[in-house]
């Protein structure tokens, strides 16, 4: 099961990291290596880093969270701490909701809780129609072959979504999402026809984060488009014993200010181990 799990040293009791969609574990090294200090720290890898090019046809996230479970079940015999980011926030909490006894709790950093009408609407968009939404159009549009790492670099600096990364995230974001390719250059690991498909199919996960009891820390970036405000207080409501706090970028705030989200993270689970 190597391909499924990523180990990033330290040592103490386990934190499980879990990436969002389109970023492997490798990405977040700058957040990731400081919890390490007081932490034995590894991340899942989702099936999409496994070497499948295509998604199931009918894909439910459920799925990454059963390849969750099963990965905890064969690496530790205790609970671990969950730290999850975006789509492995959600994985996370339909993990606790199946098997809470595998989890000390849950560090949800900007989840994707999405409001009710639009998980519905996409539910019923016919195949061909989703593939028009703009961030689905985006990813299958998007190159997966460069002709080196600096090529690759170059590309993203460019791009807005990349914008609040330093130089050294990005470049772990290149090193981590890239691979030699067989004929030439490098191409992308996680396939952009996973990472559609993930966009199309988001749970409806309001009735299952009710359901979740653990200790929570929840994080969510001030500028944040996947999480709204509205969202947010909601979760607060389904989960009145959640640390719900709002921290300063966008969707992507542990990559774009990693320091800081792992002192939040580390300040809370040290109030949890007291």
């Amino acid at each position: 099961m190597q391909e499924r799990w990523e180990a990033f040293g330290g040592s103490g009791d386990p934190l499980v990291f879990a990436h969002a969609n389109g970023y492997p574990p490798g990405s977040y090294r700058q957040l990731l290596q400081p919890l390490g200090e007081r932490y034995s720290v590894a991340a899942v890898r989702h099936r999409p880093l496994w070497g499948e090019p295509h998604p199931p046809l009918r894909l439910r996230w459920q799925l990454f969270a059963n390849d969750l479970i099963d990965t905890l079940k064969a690496h530790h015999d205790a609970p671990v701490w969950l730290l999850g980011h975006s789509l492995g926030a959600v994985v996370g909490v339909l993990a606790a909701a199946r098997e809470p006894a595998l989890f000390r709790g849950l560090v949800l950093l900007d989840p994707v809780f999405l409001p009710t009408r639009f998980v519905v609407g996409v539910a019923l968009t016919p195949r061909s129609r989703l593939q028009r939404m703009p961030m689905i159009r985006r990813a299958l549009a998007r190159p997966d072959q460069f002709p080196d790492a600096q090529a690759a670099f170059d590309f993203y600096r460019g791009k807005r979504a990349f914008s609040g990364f330093s130089d050294d995230a990005l470049r772990d974001y290149v090193g981590a999402s890239t691979a030699p390719a067989n004929d030439d250059g490098i191409k992308l690991l996680f396939p952009p026809a996973w990472e559609a498909g993930i966009y199309g199919s988001a749970p409806w996960i309001w009735p299952t984060l009710k359901r979740v009891s653990l200790p929570v820390l929840g994080l969510r970036g001030s500028d944040s488009q996947t999480l709204s405000a509205s969202a947010f207080r909601r979760w607060g409501r389904a989960q009145p014993q959640a640390e719900l706090h709002t921290v300063p970028g966008g969707h992507l705030f542990p990559l774009e200010h990693p320091r800081s989200t792992a002192a939040h993270i580390l300040g809370y689970l040290q109030r949890h181990e007291d």
